[in-house]
């Protein structure tokens, strides 16, 4: 009797365990996805500017390289950057060598030691942009790693563009619903995303070029600006009957 009772028991857990499953599988659901861009004028940029020394010595390699963006920095605070939107994103040191052809066809291996020193530059004012480059080229930042520019209204941006992507993918669910002949029940699911573009101009290795080319010219540095675009995904489920 006990061996009986158990085997029902058992069968009982394995139905209640199981219908969740059969129910969720049998279930009819229409997925739909819905996006919306909003665009905005950027207001912030972020330059990376940095000093690049070679040297036989290492420890001459690093002292230079010190020396010539201690003047740097000071050359960027003195344009109107606070202390607190200049950061370091990166400080590398390699071992390299260059090779010589000698006589009788061979060459000769001469070690050198490269330092790297760059930093993250804000900007707040966009008409300062090309002042600050002009400013850290001409205290001797010799690299530059593109300019990507940003807007502090871009919260509100993505709510505005989340808004329209929800409304969005509803429109299309309506649209599925009717030319299928179902009718929508209830919102399942919900899940939603967020990109951020922004336009940005790279100069890799190019700053003494424009250093040239602003100084030949008597002009400073011109960067044209960019708008900053936000974009909102969302994935909506409904079940239908």
């Amino acid at each position: 009797m006990k061996k009986m009772l158990f085997v029902i028991l058992a069968a009982l857990l394995i139905c209640a365990l199981s219908a969740p499953v059969l129910a969720e599988e049998n279930e009819k659901v229409i997925r739909v996805g819905g996006n919306a861009t909003v665009s905005l004028a950027a207001d912030t940029a972020t330059v990376q500017i940095g000093v690049e020394t070679r040297n036989e010595s290492v420890k001459e390699a690093q002292k230079e390289n010190a020396n010539l963006m201690a003047a740097v920095l000071e050359a960027i605070k003195g344009t109107g950057v606070e202390e607190k939107d200049i950061v370091t994103s990166q400080f590398n040191v390699f071992s390299n060598y260059e090779y010589e052809p000698s006589v009788l066809g061979k060459e000769t291996r001469k070690q050198y030691y490269q330092v790297q020193n760059t930093v993250s530059v804000t900007v707040h004012d966009l008409s300062m942009i090309g002042s600050v480059l002009d400013a850290a080229m001409d205290a001797g930042a010799n690299t530059t790693y593109g300019i990507s520019f940003s807007s502090t209204q871009a919260n509100e941006a993505y709510q505005k563009a989340l808004t329209r992507a929800v409304e969005d993918a509803m429109r299309k669910a309506q649209v599925l619903a009717k030319a299928a002949g179902v009718e929508l029940g209830d919102l399942m699911n919900i899940n939603a995303t967020q990109n951020s573009s922004a336009f940005g101009r790279e100069a890799y290795g190019m700053t003494n070029f424009y250093a040239y080319e602003a100084k030949s010219a008597d002009m400073g540095t011109s960067i044209s600006t960019g708008d900053v675009s936000v974009t909102a995904e969302v994935t909506l489920e409904y079940a239908f009957r």
